[in-house]
């Protein structure tokens, strides 16, 4: 017991470890994903800005250097607008000399010579370029610039430039992260790190920093471990995102991850496991005292269970009472004691059955021997009389009840052998509701006479079944005429079909007295009527020739409140 709960207990903590860390994992993708996305809308509104300024008409004065300083202060309101998210707006001349600027300081000085200028990639953008600005060695700004056409002729009359201040970039990776225990950074497109969180920038020279190893997504987000000494770290639980853009932006390709030691991540799995470890001593503590409760609970019950074997040995079949404080194991067993009594029962049901059958066929050969050969005769000598010619009408009246009851003890001794040794079915595929019409073709006009309503209904199924057509004609004309026997004047009879996933079923329902619950069960033996003068051997013979098609037959209870006599045909599976 005690290794068993080792070995579950480290289990536990292994599965808990991982999913701690699924989850974290994804918490870090979705952070990074969504500053990722964040930075691209930054960068995709000031490019839009460009997109529209360049070609406003204000521009046109570069041609005649800003002679008025008109677009110089419309920079300046630019840039005021704009939250100070601008270091700087300038125009310059086709030279690349500046002719306007937000900061006067500017004009007349040659535009900034950057490296690494690189078109941002979108529809409609190609003609805007970006390149980052540095100051000791560490990034200091971003600058757009984009070509000004001219409005009255060919050609570009200049640049207009915009230096976004780097520190927006960084409030947005601090605010993401607001002094917890997790950290960003900010890469570019080949590994360099361009920036990071307040608390990696105060620590780390992220100028020479670069990220060779690390696995940087080529698109979309991904999450894993990775040692984190560069940053100053053990092992790191890191979720990166690469840049997606924001329609028709397509991004920089820059790359966002979030950070988390895995020291802290993994902290409460380290302190579920101290739990753990508290929880094995307390319930070792509390197992020997428990054990000793459950020994009565479980050997009491199995006393008296041992007891009723040996009693149902010797003829009792009473169960015993379950003890109220036995276990849910015991109580298990108890119930397995009952069902082995109730399929013993089945069982011997079925013998006695078996043995009214035997009776039934012993009889059949008996009577078939006995009665067929002087009933033969009498209906020999009976023709013989009928073809007088000076018999009167009594005489006749006589001699046709010698036919009919001959016939009638033909008709009982047929259905004693039929009972007794039934045909083998002649498998063939048929459709179940052609048969069942067939059989209301042919009663429907005794039905008429007797008033009573006869209908069939179906679920619009498959009703293909492969069976003996006149076993299974024989089956339906059984159920019908023993519903009108029951059914009275202005009664209703319905044979009805459906399937289900498991099996076709078919009910012939009524709405006459119905069978009692206490005799649905007897219904089906030999010998057994409830009908008049019957010889109860007909729901006999349909229930044989339902199990030799593999099917079941029950009787229960009709929408009506009559008797609803119900067939279940297992699905078959398709004739090769």
């Amino acid at each position: 017991m005690l290794g068993t709960m080792i070995v579950v207990g480290a289990l536990s903590f292994f599965q808990f470890r991982s999913a701690l860390q699924s989850e974290i994992a994804g918490n870090l993708r979705f952070g990074a994903t969504a500053m990722m996305q964040r930075i691209d809308t930054f960068l995709f509104a000031h490019v839009e800005n460009m997109r529209v300024w360049r070609g406003l008409e204000v521009m046109q004065d570069i041609r005649v250097k800003d002679v008025d300083k008109r677009l110089s202060n419309f920079l300046a309101n630019l840039r005021a607008g704009q939250d100070t998210v601008y270091d700087v707006l300038l125009c310059t001349d086709a030279q690349g000399h500046v002719v306007a600027s937000s900061d006067p300081s500017y004009i007349g000085r040659e535009a900034p010579r950057l490296s690494g200028w690189r078109t941002v990639p979108g529809q409609g953008l190609d003609t805007i370029s970006l390149a980052l600005a540095s100051q000791s060695g560490a990034t200091s700004a971003i600058v757009l610039r984009s070509p000004i056409a001219n409005a009255f002729g060919e050609g570009t009359i200049g640049y207009l430039y915009a230096f976004l201040d780097w520190r927006a970039v960084q409030h947005l990776l601090d605010t993401a992260v607001n002094h917890g225990t997790r950290s960003l950074v900010l890469a570019g497109s080949d590994g360099q790190v361009l920036g990071a969180s307040d608390d990696l920038r105060r620590r780390t020279e992220l100028s020479r920093l670069h990220l060779e190893g690390w696995r940087l997504p080529r698109a979309g987000s991904a999450s894993y471990i990775q040692d984190g000494a560069a940053l100053g770290h053990g092992d790191l639980l890191v979720g990166a995102a690469t840049s997606s853009g924001s329609p028709p932006f397509e991004g920089l390709g820059w790359h966002v991850l979030m950070i988390e030691p895995t020291s802290v991540s993994f902290g409460p799995i380290w302190t579920l496991l101290w739990a753990m470890l508290g929880v094995l001593l307390v319930v070792l503590l509390t197992g020997l005292w428990i054990s000793s409760r459950v020994a009565d609970r479980i050997a009491s019950p199995i006393v008296a269970l041992t007891a009723f074997t040996r009693g149902f040995r010797q003829g009792e079949s009473s169960l015993p009472a379950m003890p109220s404080r036995a276990t849910a194991e015991v109580d298990e067993l108890h119930r397995a004691y009952m069902e082995m009594i109730q399929a013993l029962e089945q069982s011997r049901e079925q013998i006695v059955r078996a043995g009214k059958l035997a009776v039934v066929g012993e009889m059949a050969a008996i009577m078939a021997h006995e009665v067929r050969t002087p009933m033969g005769i009498l209906r020999s000598a009976a023709q013989l009389l009928q073809r007088q010619a000076d018999l009167d009408d009594r005489q006749r009246e006589l001699i046709g009840f010698i036919f009919s009851e001959t016939e009638r003890l033909n008709r009982l001794v047929t259905l004693l052998l039929e009972c007794a040794r039934p045909n083998p079915p002649d498998f063939m595929s048929h459709d179940l509701l052609e048969i069942v019409d067939s059989v209301i073709g042919l009663l429907e006009s005794r039905a008429e006479r007797a008033g009573v309503s006869l209908s069939r209904q179906s679920d619009g199924g498959d009703v293909v079944l492969r069976c003996d057509r006149e076993q299974m004609m024989q089956v339906f004309l059984n159920l019908i005429l023993n519903a009108l026997s029951f059914v009275g004047e202005g009664g209703h009879i319905r044979v009805s079909t459906h399937s289900d996933e498991d099996a076709l079923w078919v009910s012939v329902a009524d709405d006459g007295p119905g069978v009692p619950p206490e005799l649905r069960q007897r219904i089906f033996d030999p010998f057994f009527s409830r009908r008049e003068g019957g010889v109860g051997l007909g729901l006999t013979i349909v229930q044989q020739i339902v199990h030799a098609h593999g099917g079941t037959l029950s009787v229960g209870e009709s929408a009506w409140g009559g008797a609803s006599f119900n067939l279940r045909f297992p699905h078959q599976e398709p004739e090769t």
